[in-house]
Parts: C-alpha cells; structure tokens; sequence
C-alpha cells in the first residue's frame, strides 16, 4: 500500500460537500484504499506505479499531467469520499453503527438515509470511472505501460468498462480478429458508441 496520494485532502474537499472538521489522516487512509482499489484495477498496476513514481520524483508532465488532472483525480473525488461517508459519518462500535451528533452523543444511523447517500456518490464514481476508461481506450498509444507484461500479482488494465459486448478486442489485435468475424458472418458494432444501431444483415461496422 503506497503512501504517496494521487490527490490532495484539500482538492477532495474543494470539489465535494465533505465538512472542514473531518479529520486529515481519517481522509488520507480514505484517499489511499480508493486509488488502490479503484483507479489502479483500472489503469493497471504497471502505469499507476510509474504515475507514482512521478509523482514522487515531481515529474509529472504532458500527457501524464492531463491523465491525473482530468481523468483519474474526478473519479478519485467519489472514490474516496465513499470511503470517507462510511468512516466518517458511520462509526463502529460495541452497540452497532452509530452517527455522532456531536461530543460523545450518537444515534443510530437512518439507514435509508445513509444508503441513498452513498449511492449518489457511487453513481457520480462511475460516471467519472467510465469518463477515465473511455480515455485510456482513445489515448491508448500515449501511455506504453497500458501494453506492458505484468507479473500475476499485478493488475492489468481493465479500461473496458464502458462496453456492453462481453468481447472485446485491443487494438494491436483486433484487425485479425474482426476480419475473422466479418468471414463468419457475425455483425461487428463498436458498443462504447450505444447511439450508433447494430447494423442490418451483411452490414458489418467497427
């Protein structure tokens, strides 16, 4: 688990409704499981060590400043502040989940209320997690790492949220392929575009 941050506390709270009170490690541990266990599944484990590594050495530049800047940091923002709701907002303790409402005075939390919460932060996660994935896949040349063998305890980049067809072809392989799919027969669509119909018999698209 890597203690360097994608994302600032100040940027999460400047870009939510997350309270000035909430504690900075509380938010830190937040940000940290969510880059792990959002974005590096995404990006693969091979670009997010180097995006890191930059970050580290502060040499994030071009495409790589765009790529966090505008892609992996607004889906990082709900990532992380749906981790923070249930740290926060949701204590554990011998009694059960507790809301405080100041000092040591708790309730019991409104479950429905808590549970519409989070899903309003989960849907704006995925539509930015979407958003990063449609990136990766037209930005594709611009990152090598996205190509790069990884080891078995490595994540491969999984940017293929955003399709509906359960296959789905990279670009140094999929000419073969779809030629392939094409003798056979079968009707190719590109499901990242649903506004575009599947085409009518014998009328293959990419």
């Amino acid at each position: 688990m890597t203690t360097t941050l994608l994302i600032s506390e100040a940027k999460i709270r400047a870009f939510s409704d997350l309270n000035e009170s909430v504690d900075d490690a509380l938010m830190v541990n937040a940000i940290r499981e969510a880059q792990d266990i959002v974005i590096q599944p995404i990006i693969g484990t091979k670009l997010y060590n180097v995006i890191i590594e930059k970050i580290d050495n502060s040499s994030v530049s071009g495409s790589y400043q765009t790529l966090v800047d505008d892609y992996i940091q607004p889906a990082l923002v709900y990532a992380s502040l749906y981790n923070i709701t249930e740290n926060v907002y949701v204590r554990t303790r011998n009694n059960g989940l507790l809301t405080p409402t100041g000092g040591e005075n708790s309730v019991n939390v409104d479950k429905n209320m808590y549970d519409t919460k989070r899903q309003s932060i989960f849907n704006k996660q995925q539509f930015y997690s979407d958003q990063l994935s449609r990136y990766l896949n037209e930005k594709y040349n611009l990152f090598p790492e996205l190509g790069e063998n990884t080891e078995l305890y490595q994540f491969v980049p999984d940017y293929g949220s955003q399709y509906r067809s359960p296959i789905v072809m990279q670009r140094n392989t999929r000419a073969v392929y779809l030629n392939l799919a094409r003798q056979a027969g079968l009707p190719i669509v590109n499901s990242a575009y649903p506004s575009f119909p599947p085409p009518g018999p014998n009328k293959n698209t990419i």
